[in-house]
């Protein structure tokens, strides 16, 4: 699982957005992949998922509303991609090996 401290840090590298952390939500749920919405999630990276994934997420509403999600793998919580939405639009998505953000 990432902490929220290298997701404030991944989103300063890539956006430049400074984040308050006590603004910074964070939610956890098991998704099977029929539940994965294509329009947020290209399904060429579904395709490489195992069936469920457990789906970390983000929240941050500053100006835009921003919602990062890392997929893991449900047995080990290996991180398998990551995807950021703002004002519900996909902007940046990135398939991820072990340790990666």
């Amino acid at each position: 699982m990432y902490s929220k401290e290298e997701v404030k840090m991944f989103m300063q590298a890539q956006f430049g957005l400074v984040i308050n952390m006590d603004r910074l939500a964070e939610e956890a749920v098991q998704l099977y992949l029929d539940e994965l919405d294509y329009e947020l999630v290209s399904p060429e990276f579904v395709e490489n998922l195992p069936d469920p994934v457990i789906f970390q997420t983000y929240s941050y509403t500053d100006e835009a509303e921003w919602i990062i999600g890392i997929a893991l793998e449900a047995e080990t919580n290996n991180p398998l991609f990551l995807v950021c939405l703002k004002d519900g639009v996909r902007v940046y998505e990135k398939l991820l090996s072990e340790g990666e953000m």
